[in-house]
């Protein structure tokens, strides 16, 4: 896949005036929900890479982990639990954040991460686990959220990495058939694209998606993203990773964990050891106006997620309020 850069792509695919903005809602819908490509036979039962996990001891987090419970009342950052999952594909290990009230354990999660074929699976950045009513999720441009129990939903998982993926002049290809992949995918542009990304992920890792769907009603778009995204969906004997993105920020968990003497305080991440082949990738930093509609961008997709996944009511997510493990707004 051409390397070009995410934020570009994203920024040229939409912009925040116009996020509500996606394929006409008079097209047809291929598929009632893309969970049709999860089983029988279908994605959720792909083999995985296999994995070792080491848990980090309490007190540290990454600081992305941290501010994103913190700011969105996600968790209690003292319920924190982050891990390294090590997959046999790839020496650079996979961070998840996990909150201790998330319905997914640690061992579904890394098992559905280590689904994603690693040439796609080496885009994403940290995984985070919280808790939700329903499945749902949403993508930042380099890390994953999920909301509820997802562990039956594997095409949410390449719904959510094919956001990090490639996309360009998408609006006027989808506007050459006359079908989306499903409804959610009328929601936005940017939504579109990602299910018809889990449907090259189906054609990539299971079978044909021209011989087992007629997709003739929304070909243009299956040809395109196909065409983008088969080479990292597509498995390989032997493939591993080439690169990943550089670790965030480690810091404090709040005062208790300082106090209690389990943290060394705001540092720079341990590095991982260097591997032949394998390149650290820094995100692009963009210009200011870019950079703020990138964020409102962001921010609305989330909304979307939380009121999907029922922990946000359809109002400013600053408005909401969630409860943490023992059922109160917490405080640190």
């Amino acid at each position: 896949m051409p390397q070009y850069s995410f934020f570009a792509l994203l920024l040229a695919a939409t912009v925040p005036a116009v996020l509500a903005d996606g394929p006409p809602e008079m097209m047809g819908e291929k598929f009632n929900g893309l969970h049709v490509l999860d089983s029988p036979g279908g994605l959720q039962n792909l083999v995985g890479s296999s994995y070792t996990k080491s848990k980090w001891p309490w007190g540290t987090v990454p600081k992305l982990c941290h501010d994103t419970s913190v700011i969105n009342n996600y968790c209690n950052p003292y319920d924190l639990e982050v891990y390294d999952i090590t997959y046999s594909d790839c020496a650079i290990p996979t961070t998840v954040c996990r909150c201790n009230n998330s319905p997914m354990t640690i061992d579904t999660i890394a098992q559905r991460v280590g689904q994603l074929p690693i040439k796609a699976r080496q885009w994403n950045g940290y995984v985070s686990s919280f808790a939700g009513d329903y499945c749902s999720a949403y993508s930042d441009s380099y890390h994953n959220y999920f909301f509820g129990d997802c562990s039956d939903k594997e095409s949410v998982f390449f719904h959510e990495l094919s956001h990090n993926l490639d996309r360009h002049n998408w609006k006027d290809t989808v506007l050459k058939g006359s079908c989306v992949a499903d409804n959610y995918a009328k929601q936005t542009w940017l939504e579109s694209y990602a299910q018809v990304g889990v449907m090259a992920g189906y054609h990539a890792t299971v079978q044909s998606i021209y011989t087992s769907h007629d997709v003739s009603c929304m070909v243009d778009q299956v040809n395109k993203v196909v065409g983008q995204l088969n080479s990292l969906w597509r498995k390989q004997p032997g493939q591993t990773c080439d690169r990943y993105w550089i670790k965030d920020t480690t810091v404090c968990m709040g005062p208790a964990a300082k106090d209690s003497g389990n943290c060394p305080g705001f540092r720079a991440a341990d590095a991982p050891e260097e591997v032949e082949g394998v390149v650290a990738v820094k995100a692009e930093v963009l210009p200011d106006e870019k950079q703020k509609k990138h964020d409102a961008l962001v921010k609305e997709l989330q909304h979307h997620a939380e009121v999907a996944a029922g922990i946000s009511p359809a109002k400013p997510a600053a408005e909401k309020k969630t409860k943490g493990k023992k059922g109160t707004k917490f405080r640190v």
